[in-house]
This record gives structure tokens, sequence and C-alpha cells, in this order.
């Protein structure tokens, strides 16, 4: 049943970390090209500033992955 239940908890962390990310990195490409489309001669660093905030926001899933794989291996070892 606690096998289950963690099982159950990864699954929704997970999904919803992909979901919080897929919404984050279009958020974050929307104010982009909203950026470009108001002063096109800044485009470099804006784009700078947008693939730094696209990984910012990749790096969620990717530590509630990590977070997920720590609790389904640990679940009833401690």
């Amino acid at each position: 049943m606690q096998q289950a239940l963690a099982d159950v908890a990864v699954a929704l962390m997970l999904g919803l970390a992909a979901v919080g990310s897929g919404v984050g990195d279009g958020l974050v490409m929307s104010k982009y090209v909203e950026g470009v489309a108001r002063q096109p001669e800044a485009r470099g660093s804006i784009f700078a500033s947008a693939l730094l905030g696209v990984a910012l926001v990749e790096a969620f899933p990717v530590i509630a992955l990590a977070f997920g794989f720590i609790l389904l291996f640990t679940v009833g070892k401690l």
C-alpha cells in the first residue's frame, strides 16, 4: 500500500512539473516575442535573457524527477 501511494505521488509530481514547465516555457517565449516586436534592435540581449529563463524553467522538472527517484527507491526503507 505504501509503495502504491508513493507511485501515485511520484506520477502526480512529475505530471504537474511537466505541465508547469510547459506553461512556463510558453510564457517566457511569448514575452520574448513581445519584447522583440517592441524593440527589434535589442534582439540579442533579449534572446540571452529568454534562454536563461527557459533554462531555469526547465530545471524544475529535472529536480522533480530527482525527488521522484528518491521517493520511489526509499519508500519503506527509512
